[in-house]
């Protein structure tokens, strides 16, 4: 026999499962859905009459005969060899999804759900699919709806706009609210849009993901770069400054060669060096020089730390520009700086194969990461001494 408690946890099951909102939604057949249960044996009927009598008035109790709503139980006459004619429960069943919502108290539920897939069918039936896969979790929308709604119907008129979020002006919504939901607006677009509107290649979030697949301006990656020869500076003297990739990628200045360092400081005090350009290379700057097509007509010089890290970074580099060239980056460099080592933190530490080495540098990363100096060893650019610093940038900037 089967207890009230025990359909509805089974109803609750078929709740969370969302497979009566999606036979709701017709896109499932379920209904009427019976719930199995153990029936008991005439022995069982002969052992224990009285409890499962009660039992089963028990489970009439709390039908849907009962109480108007709720499960069904069809019961079916059969004959006992010593008790007779028995009235038992044969079927337990949930003939549609009002009547599981009614079983489990989640009318309520429903009718929010019922109204969503309404707003829906006259708005964007296409997105009916994606309310049947995600039947549950697609409630915690409902507040926003209409205004989630009103963003891909702009994008659908307004493919790939080239402008920020703020700047759509569309009624009721504001950029925060588009990029809180990122990840559902991308799931919708790309059920609408056409081929054309997307771009493929992006199919992430991160690094503003969401605007590059679907055309929204965003705020670009910045660039700076330092002029080390003051007669080629921008207009007003100016030496040091910071745009966007963007602009970086289309300046074409008329230098003879680039630098790029991954320390600030050592960015900063980089001697002058006629006809030179020398570009902050921290962060992510490394990869985003990969856009830079002006930099593959240029001889380029790359200074980083004297560490596992630094030579990876190396190695990145060239992947984007084979002919780049290292400096102070030596066994000779390393060794006269014994002194100013310091330790490489564990979790910054690089041990696989670098594809992008020279064999001298090869040599040098294998000592570095097999420990063959000592234990995470690490020469920071910065402290490396400056009259070494200028040496090597002259003998660069006259050859």
């Amino acid at each position: 026999m089967i207890s009230p408690e025990q359909v509805r946890t089974r109803a609750r099951q078929l709740w969370t499962s969302g497979r009566a909102l999606r036979a709701w939604l017709k896109a499932e057949p379920l209904f009427p859905y019976t719930i199995p249960f153990r029936k008991p044996s005439a022995q069982d009927w002969l052992d224990l009459y009285a409890e499962l009598r009660a039992q089963g008035e028990q489970l009439e109790a709390a039908s849907k005969t009962r109480r108007g709503a709720g499960y069904t139980v069809v019961f079916k006459d059969i004959a006992h060899q010593k008790l007779g004619r028995l009235r038992v429960p044969e079927r337990v069943v949930f003939e549609s999804v009002e009547d599981v919502a009614a079983c489990i108290g989640e009318d309520a539920t429903l009718k929010r759900f019922q109204d969503l897939a309404l707003e829906f069918r006259r708005r964007e039936p296409r997105l009916l699919d994606w309310l049947a896969e995600n039947s549950l979790s697609a409630l915690e929308y409902d507040p926003v709806l209409p205004r989630l709604l009103a963003v891909v119907e702009y994008l659908q008129t307004h493919p790939r706009p080239m402008r920020y979020a703020r700047e759509l002006g569309i009624a009721g919504v504001d950029s925060k609210l588009i990029d809180k939901h990122q990840a559902l607006l991308r799931d919708w677009l790309n059920r609408l849009l056409p081929f054309e509107a997307i771009d493929a290649s992006v199919s992430g979030l991160s690094d503003h993901g969401f605007e590059r697949r679907f055309g929204l301006l965003y705020e670009e990656p910045l660039i700076r770069f330092r002029w080390l020869d003051p007669h080629l500076a921008l207009a007003r003297g100016i030496t040091d400054a910071t745009v966007p990739l963007s602009q970086f990628v289309v300046y074409t200045p008329s230098c003879e060669r680039v630098f790029v360092t991954e320390n600030k400081i050592s960015f900063l005090t980089l001697p002058e060096c006629n006809g030179s350009l020398v570009v902050f290379g921290g962060g992510y700057a490394i990869d985003r020089l990969g856009n830079v097509p002006w930099l593959a007509d240029k001889p380029l010089h790359y200074w980083g730390d004297i560490d596992t890290h630094g030579f990876a970074i190396l190695s990145r580099l060239r992947g984007h520009w084979p002919h780049a060239r290292s400096f102070l980056m030596d066994r000779d460099t390393l060794i006269a700086h014994r002194e100013l080592w310091v330790d490489e933190l564990e979790e910054q530490r690089c041990f696989h194969d670098l594809s992008g080495l020279v064999a001298d540098e090869q040599a040098l990363y294998d000592d570095l990461r097999c420990d063959r100096y000592g234990v995470r060893i690490r020469l920071e650019q910065e402290r490396i001494v400056y009259a070494r610093v200028c040496e090597a940038m002259a003998s660069i900037c006259d050859s």
